[in-house]
C-alpha cells in the first residue's frame, strides 16, 4: 500500500472525521424501533440525513458468532440467540487490517456484523435490498459510515445493508489437511452467512426478501462475482452489481500458493513445515501482529509473478459442507445459477490511476512495459509468451521512453478491464436469457472526492480513477451537503436512480433520472464491433464500449488456448 497523503492532508481527514461524528450526532434523533431477528430483538435509531430525510439506523447486527479462539481462520458459526433486547446504536470495530493512512495494525477479530438502514420499517409494500460488498483488496475495508454512509440511498424507498467480513489471513488462510478443517475462503463464507441472515430477517425491517441486490466495488465486486457463482448461496439474491472487479481476475484468486508457514515463520515459528504445528502457532498469535507481518510473506519471486496479496480467494483442497470455491472461477461460471440473474457490470474510465503511487514509490516497476511478458495472462505464459507479450507491448508501450501514463494504461486492462470483457463473454455464452448492463464511469470532480482518492494522489491529479464512483452512492467523513443544482449532486441522483432502479427492476432504466429521459440503454448483444455501454460523464450517453478494441488483443493471447478464456 503506498500513500500520498501529507501532513495537513492527515490532519484534514481526522478533523473530518471528528466533525462527522460531531454531524452524526446532531442528525440522531432521541426516537428509537425495536425489530425482531431470529436471533433477538434489535433497537435501532433514527436518523436524519445529512439532507433531513429520515431513516431508521441499525448498526453492528452480529450475524455470526465472535470468529475468535477456536474460530479463528475457520468458518463462521451462526449466533447465539440472545435474551432482551441488543443495542444496535453504533458501529462495531473493524476487521483486523492495517489503516490506510497511519499503516499501523488495528481493528478487531470480533468483526462480523451488517448495518440496516431503512425509510420505512412497515411499508405499504416490501422495499427493494441492496447489500454491500466494501472492497480493499481482500485486506483493508469497513462496512461503517466514516466510508460508507447511507444518506444518499436513503433518498429511494430502498432497504441498505453493509457487511463486514474477515480479511487478510483471518479471512483467507488455507491449509491443505481435511482434519483441520481450514480449506480457506473464510471471508467469503461470512458474506455467504451474512446473506442467509438477510434472507431471513429483513422482511422484519421493510425490505423484501425475494428482491435483494448484492453489490460491490473493487474487491467488494470480485466477492459479489464469487457470490453469483457458487451453489452456497442458489436463492439467496436476485440480481448483482459488479464494479471494477471480477473473480476471474488474477489478483482476486491465488493459485496453489500457500503462505501459512512463511507467516509463522516471520512471526517466530522455529518448528518444521506441520500444518498442524502451524495453525497451532497461528492461533496464539497477537491478531495485529499477523496483520503487520501479512505484508512481508510475499518473496521476490511471487512478486515478479505479480502476486498481489498472500491470502485471496482460492480453489479450495477439499470439499466441505461450506465449501463456496470447488473449482476456477472460469468453470462456475459456465453453469452458475446466477446465468439466469440481471447483471450490471462497469468500472470507471481511468482504472490505471490506482498505479500512480506504486510508480513514484517504484519507478522501477516501468521496466516491466521493455518486455510486457509480465502482463501476458497466466492460464497461457506456457505458449508463445515471446509472441503475445510483444502484442501488448505494441498495444500499450510502443514509444520510445517508457511512460508511467503507459504503465497505468497497461494496468487497467490487466487489473479490470480484460478480466470484465472475460466475464462478459461468459455472459453472451452461457446466460442467453438474463441481461447483461455495461456502464463506465466517466465523472471527474475534485469537489466531492472520494477519501481513498485523496489517499493515494493527494490532490490535483486528473482522471476518474478507481473507486472514485463510490463518492456519488456513500456519503462519508468527508461529505457535505451539495447544492442540489450542482453537477455534482446530479450525478449523485443519476447513480442513485440507475442503481435502485435496477435493483427494484433488474433493469438500469429510470426516465426519472436526469438525462435518461430520452436514452435507450440496452443490454449487451454483440462484442462485434464492440460492446453498448452507458457512459456516465457530464451528460448520459450511450456509446461503443472504448476499451473495446484494446481487449480484444488481450483475448488473442487466448488464441491456442481458446477454452480457456471464458
Amino acid at each position: 500500500m503506498h500513500s500520498n497523503v501529507g501532513f495537513l492532508d492527515k490532519l484534514r481527514w481526522r478533523l473530518n472525521v471528528l466533525g462527522n461524528r460531531y454531524a452524526q450526532y446532531r442528525l440522531t434523533t432521541n426516537e428509537t424501533a425495536v425489530v425482531d431477528t431470529e436471533y433477538g430483538k434489535v433497537k435501532g435509531v433514527k436518523r436524519r440525513t445529512i439532507y433531513e430525510v429520515p431513516y431508521y439506523s441499525f448498526e453492528g447486527i452480529p450475524y455470526a458468532k465472535p470468529p475468535v479462539n477456536e474460530l479463528r481462520f475457520k468458518a463462521p458459526e451462526r449466533p447465539e440467540p440472545w435474551d432482551g433486547v441488543l443495542d444496535c446504536l453504533s458501529p462495531k470495530d473493524r476487521a483486523v487490517q492495517l489503516h490506510l493512512i497511519t499503516n499501523n495494525a488495528e481493528g478487531s477479530e470480533d468483526c462480523l456484523y451488517l448495518n440496516v438502514y431503512a425509510k420505512n420499517l412497515k411499508p405499504d409494500k416490501p422495499q427493494p435490498v441492496l447489500v454491500w460488498i466494501h472492497g480493499g483488496g481482500f485486506v483493508v475495508g469497513e462496512a461503517n459510515r466514516d466510508w460508507f454512509g447511507p444518506d444518499y440511498f436513503m433518498e429511494k424507498d430502498v432497504v441498505l445493508v453493509t457487511v463486514q467480513y474477515r480479511l487478510g489471513v483471518f479471512g483467507f488462510l488455507t491449509l491443505t489437511s481435511p482434519e483441520l478443517n481450514i480449506p480457506g475462503n473464510a471471508g467469503l463464507k461470512d458474506q455467504v452467512l451474512a446473506l442467509k441472515w438477510v434472507k431471513n430477517n429483513i422482511a422484519n425491517f421493510g425490505g423484501d426478501p425475494n428482491c435483494i441486490t448484492v453489490f460491490g466495488e473493487s474487491a467488494g465486486a470480485a466477492s459479489t462475482h464469487y457470490l453469483s457463482i457458487t451453489e452456497q448461496t442458489r436463492g439467496l439474491f436476485h440480481r448483482a452489481i459488479l464494479m471494477s472487479g471480477a473473480a476471474i481476475a488474477s489478483w482476486a484468486h491465488n493459485g496453489q500458493e500457500r503462505h501459512a508457514y512463511p507467516l509463522a515463520k516471520l512471526a517466530g515459528f522455529k518448528g518444521e513445515h506441520d500444518e498442524q504445528h502451524v495453525l497451532e502457532y497461528l492461533k496464539k498469535c497477537k491478531a495485529t501482529d499477523l496483520a503487520q507481518l501479512e505484508q512481508k510473506v510475499l518473496t521476490t519471486v511471487e512478486l515478479q509473478r505479480k502476486i498481489m496479496f498472500p491470502f485471496a480467494p482460492c480453489i479450495e483442497p477439499y470439499d466441505t459442507p461450506d465449501c463456496v470455491i470447488s473449482k476456477s472461477p472460469r468453470d462456475l461460471m459456465r453453469t452458475a445459477w446466477s446465468n439466469s440473474m440481471p447483471i450490471l457490470a462497469g468500472h470507471t474510465s481511468a482504472e490505471g490511476l490506482v498505479m500512480l503511487p506504486f510508480i513514484k514509490a517504484m519507478p522501477i516497476c516501468l521496466n516491466e512495459l521493455e518486455t510486457c511478458r509480465s502482463f501476458v495472462p497466466y492460464e497461457v505464459d506456457d505458449v508463445d509468451i515471446e509472441e503475445n507479450a510483444a502484442k501488448l507491448k505494441k498495444m500499450h508501450a510502443d514509444s520510445a521512453e517508457l511512460t508511467a501514463d503507459e504503465y497505468m494504461d497497461i494496468n487497467a486492462y490487466w487489473l479490470f478491464h480484460f478480466p470484465l470483457h472475460r466475464v462478459l463473454l461468459s455472459r453472451l455464452t452461457n446466460a442467453t436469457s438474463a441481461p447483461t448492463y455495461l456502464y463506465r464511469f466517466d465523472y471527474d470532480s475534485e469537489i466531492l472526492p472520494y477519501p481513498y482518492r485523496i489517499w493515494r494522489f493527494g490532490r490535483g491529479v486528473k482522471g476518474v480513477s478507481h473507486a472514485d464512483e463510490l463518492a456519488y452512492l456513500f456519503s462519508h467523513a468527508m461529505t457535505n451537503a451539495l447544492s442540489k443544482e450542482s453537477p455534482e449532486y446530479r450525478t449523485i441522483q443519476r447513480m442513485i436512480g440507475i442503481w435502485t432502479h435496477f435493483a427494484a427492476t433488474g433493469n438500469p432504466n429510470d426516465k426519472h433520472v436526469p438525462g435518461m429521459e430520452s436514452l435507450s440503454w440496452e443490454p449487451i448483444r454483440t462484442p462485434e464491433p464492440a460492446y453498448k455501454c452507458l457512459n456516465i460523464g457530464e451528460e448520459l450517453k450511450v456509446i461503443n464500449w472504448p476499451e473495446m478494441e484494446k481487449v480484444k488483443v488481450w483475448a488473442s493471447t487466448f488464441d491456442r488456448k481458446k477454452n480457456l478464456l471464458f
